[in-house]
């Protein structure tokens, strides 16, 4: 089921790049790149999170980032997921359980660990900083979270050509 969805996220991509030329997929994150985040961040990864960063290591569209890898370092510049927790840590208390897989300029999508599905997933949340509510919850886990959001994309800069 991951690898379909993770196909699925290729061919979203794919038809992405038809409509705007500025995508770019990082490359694939080894697992020994995989285990040095998990032991940063001090959990295991859910799965679909894994299967995204083992497939796409990350990537971006025009001025969004997906958090994973860059050059194949979890730390680094933006869209290095472990960069971009540590800068939400340091510049709004974001809380230890939640793990920045895309930052915007008014605040995270993080996964939320403090919460956990049988399957192992964790639901994605908007934590929006300084706010009397603090997230949105966005998906049950990543897989879902990440195929809504290209398809909406997709469908947002596909003006029917």
């Amino acid at each position: 089921q991951r690898a379909r969805q993770m196909d699925e996220v290729a061919a979203l991509l794919l038809r992405m790049r038809e409509l705007e030329p500025e995508v770019y997929v990082n490359g694939p994150l080894a697992e020994e790149k995989i285990r040095e985040l998990e032991a940063a961040f001090g959990r295991p990864m859910p799965p679909s999170y894994r299967a995204f960063l083992a497939r796409f290591g990350g990537f971006s569209i025009v001025d969004n980032s997906w958090s994973g890898a860059y050059d194949g370092k979890i730390v680094g510049g933006g869209g290095c997921v472990w960069s971009d927790t540590t800068r939400g840590r340091e510049w709004c208390q974001l809380p230890d359980h939640y793990l920045v897989v895309e930052p915007d300029q008014d605040g995270f999508v993080c996964l939320d660990f403090s919460r956990t599905s049988p399957d192992g997933e964790h639901p994605v949340i908007y934590h929006m900083p300084f706010r009397e509510t603090p997230f949105n919850e966005l998906g049950p886990n990543y897989s879902a979270y990440l195929i809504g959001s290209l398809r909406a994309m997709v469908e947002a800069w596909d003006d029917g050509d």
